[in-house]
C-alpha cells in the first residue's frame, strides 16, 4: 500500500511543482516558460513552478524572448510578458521584448535589481502596474511609440533611471509610476497626456528640469517654470529643487515637492490660497519658508519632516494646523501660532525636538492628539481660556518645567496612569502647573488635572518684569500671537520670553 502511495505521489509531483503550461529553449539554449493563452492560440511568458516564487532566479543574464516558439510541430506567437514573468530575478542583466509582445503584465520585472537597459518594442500598448518597480540598476528605457498607458508604480524606486523619453502616443502616467526615481535628472511631458495622477514624480529628488510641451490640452510649464501645472485649476502637481511658482498659480498640489531634498527655498506667490497634504514632505533641504497671507488652508502632512527648517511664518489667514504638517522639523526651534488658528492637528508639531518655544493664542479650542508629542527642547508652555479638549499625549516625551493653564474651568485630560497620558510623568510629577486664582480645589477634582504634584494658583514667579519699552530691536508678539511694533503695557512675548511691562 504505502508503494502504491509514494508511486501516486511522484505522479503527482510534476503538476503539483509546475503550473507553466511549456517550456522551451531559445536560440541562445535559455529556458523559457510560457502559459497557453486566447483559447490555446497565443503564448504568455510567465515564472517557472506553480508560483511566482516558487524558483528564484530562473531567469538569469541575458533573455531574449523570441516572436514565436515551435513546440510539438505547432508554432505559436508570443504576445504577451504575463505578471510576475521575472519576479526578483535578481540575476537577469538584460531582457529583449519582440514586437510581437502586446502587453507587460503587473510586476512583471519587479525586483530585477541588476537589470540595466530595456527596450519596449513598438507593439506594446500598455505598461501595467509596478512592471519594473524596484529595478534600482535600470538606467535607460525607451518605450514604443504604440503604448499609451504606463501604469501606477510602473518604474517606482527605479533609482538609477538618470533619463527616459515617453513617447507622444501617451495619454496617462499612472499613480507613483516613477516615484523614488531619485536619479532622473529631466523629463519632458508630451502634449499627448492628458492624465497625470496622484504622486507620479514623488521622491525624484534629482530633478532638476520639468518640461511640458507646447501645445498640451491639460498642463503646462508656464514661464519655463520647471513646474507641471494643471491649466484648468491653476493647481503645481509637480515640481523640483529649480522650480519658481509663478504668480498664477492657486494651489500647490499633493505631493507636488514631496521628497525633493534638493530644494533649500522656495517662495510662494500671493496668489497661492492652498497648499495640498504632502506637498513638502521630506523637504530636508529646506531651511524656511514664508506662507503668504493668501494660505488658507495648509494640508495635512505638508512640511513633514523638513528636518532642516528652522523657522516657519504661519499667517493669519490659516484656520486650523493639520494632522503631523510639521511633524519631524526637528531644527525648527520656535513657532507662534496666529490668533486666527483655532485647532491644532493630530501630531501637528510631533518630534519638533529642537523646538524651545510655543505661544498658544486664545483662538486655540483644541489641541490635538500627540500634538506636541516628543518635542523635547521646551520646558514650559501657556495654555489659554479658549481650550476646550487637550488630546491623549498631546505633551508626553516632553519633561516641562512649567505648565500655565488659564482654563478657569478645566475639563478632564488623560491622567499620568493612563497608557495614552496628556503630559509625561515626569511633568506630572516635577512641573508646577499655575492656574487661575480661585481655581486650585476644581483642579485638584478634576481628572488627569489632580495628578499633578505641584499645583499653585497665579502667575509664575519667573515672568520678567520691565519698565523701559523702548527696545527697537526686540522681537515681541501679545498673548495672541499677534507680531507688535513695541511691548505694551501687561504681559508680552519678548524674544521669546514672557515679559511684563509696566
Amino acid at each position: 500500500m504505502k508503494k502504491q502511495l509514494l508511486l501516486f505521489a511522484m505522479i503527482l509531483l510534476p503538476l503539483v511543482a509546475s503550473a507553466h503550461d511549456i517550456e522551451v529553449k531559445n536560440a541562445d539554449d535559455v529556458t523559457i516558460y510560457y502559459n497557453y493563452i486566447n483559447n490555446g492560440t497565443e503564448l504568455e511568458v510567465t515564472f517557472r513552478g506553480r508560483y511566482y516564487d516558487s524558483y528564484s532566479n530562473e531567469y538569469q543574464g541575458n533573455v531574449v524572448i523570441p516572436e514565436e516558439v515551435t513546440f510539438m510541430n505547432r508554432t505559436l506567437t508570443v504576445t504577451s510578458i504575463g505578471s510576475y514573468a521575472f519576479y526578483v530575478c535578481s540575476g537577469l542583466t538584460s531582457i529583449t521584448i519582440p514586437n510581437s509582445v502586446t502587453s507587460i503584465g503587473s510586476e512583471a520585472f519587479r525586483g530585477c535589481s541588476s537589470l540595466t537597459s530595456v527596450t519596449i518594442g513598438n507593439s506594446v500598448t500598455s505598461i501595467e502596474y509596478g512592471a519594473f518597480w524596484g529595478c534600482s540598476g535600470l538606467t535607460s528605457v525607451t518605450i514604443g511609440n504604440s503604448v499609451t498607458r504606463i501604469g501606477d508604480h510602473a518604474f517606482y524606486n527605479c533609482s538609477g533611471l538618470t533619463s527616459i523619453n515617453i513617447p507622444n502616443s501617451v495619454t496617462s502616467i499612472g499613480y507613483c509610476t516613477f516615484s523614488g526615481c531619485s536619479g532622473l535628472t529631466s523629463i519632458t511631458i508630451p502634449n499627448s497626456v492628458t492624465s497625470i495622477e496622484y504622486g507620479a514624480f514623488w521622491n525624484c529628488s534629482g530633478l532638476t528640469s520639468i518640461v511640458v510641451e507646447n501645445g498640451n490640452s491639460n498642463y503646462d510649464s508656464r514661464f519655463n517654470c520647471n513646474a507641471i501645472i494643471e491649466t484648468a485649476t491653476n493647481t503645481l502637481i509637480s515640481g523640483c529643487k529649480n522650480t519658481i511658482i509663478p504668480n498664477s498659480v492657486t494651489s500647490i498640489g499633493e505631493n507636488a515637492f514631496s521628497r525633493c531634498s534638493g530644494l533649500t527655498s522656495i517662495t510662494i506667490p500671493n496668489s497661492v490660497t492652498s497648499i495640498g497634504e504632502n506637498a513638502f514632505w521630506g523637504c530636508s533641504g529646506l531651511t524656511s519658508i514664508t506662507i503668504p497671507n493668501s494660505v488658507t488652508s495648509i494640508g495635512d502632512v505638508a512640511f513633514y519632516y523638513c528636518s532642516g527648517l528652522t523657522s516657519v511664518t504661519i499667517p493669519n489667514s490659516v484656520t486650523s494646523i493639520g494632522r503631523s504638517v510639521f511633524s519631524g522639523c526637528s531644527g525648527l526651534t520656535s513657532v507662534t501660532i496666529p490668533n486666527s488658528v483655532t485647532s491644532i492637528g493630530e501630531s501637528a508639531f510631533s518630534g519638533c525636538s529642537g523646538l524651545t518655544s510655543v505661544t498658544i493664542p486664545n483662538s486655540v479650542t483644541s489641541i490635538g492628539y500627540k500634538a506636541f508629542y516628543g518635542c523635547s527642547g521646551l520646558t514650559s508652555v501657556t495654555i489659554p481660556n479658549s481650550v476646550t479638549s487637550i488630546g491623549n499625549s498631546a505633551f508626553e516625551e516632553v519633561d516641562l518645567t512649567t505648565v500655565v493653564s488659564l482654563i478657569e474651568n478645566p475639563f478632564v485630560i488623560a491622567g499620568k496612569s493612563l497608557r495614552y497620558r496628556a503630559f509625561s510623568v515626569n511633568t506630572f510629577n516635577n512641573a508646577t502647573l499655575y492656574v487661575p486664582v480661585g481655581t486650585k480645589e476644581k483642579y485638584q477634582a478634576t481628572d488627569g488635572w489632580k495628578d499633578f504634584v505641584n499645583i499653585v494658583e497665579g502667575t509664575p514667579t519667573g515672568i520678567k518684569v520691565i519698565e523701559n519699552t523702548q527696545n527697537k530691536n526686540a522681537t515681541v508678539y501679545d498673548l495672541n500671537g499677534v507680531r507688535l511694533s513695541e511691548p505694551k503695557k501687561g504681559i508680552n512675548i519678548l524674544n521669546g520670553k514672557k515679559v511684563v511691562v509696566k
